[in-house]
């Protein structure tokens, strides 16, 4: 299963974005790894784990600068509510 293709995995990534959001910490693909790594460490539910961890692998194909060419735009609108409006 990729994590591209379901929707359960977008929803735990939005879900460490709202945290990350919500503490007023800069949302980045680091932070949302980590984010993902403290909600994994506070996990009783194996599939929940399951899921996080699915979550975690894919988004750490991003955290290397040299990938940043291959386009998401999962990623860039999370990206993009991290920008300052004026």
């Amino acid at each position: 299963m990729l994590i591209q293709d379901d929707e359960k995995g977008h929803v735990i990534i939005g879900e460490a974005a709202l945290h990350l959001a919500l503490a007023e910490k800069e949302i980045n693909v680091n932070s949302l790894i980590a984010e993902l790594g403290q909600m994994a460490a506070n996990v009783s539910c194996n599939k929940r784990l399951s899921d996080l961890n699915e979550a975690l692998n894919w988004l750490k194909k991003f955290a290397n600068p040299g990938n940043t060419q291959q386009s998401e735009p999962f990623l860039q609108v999370l990206a993009g509510l991290n920008e300052v409006k004026h």
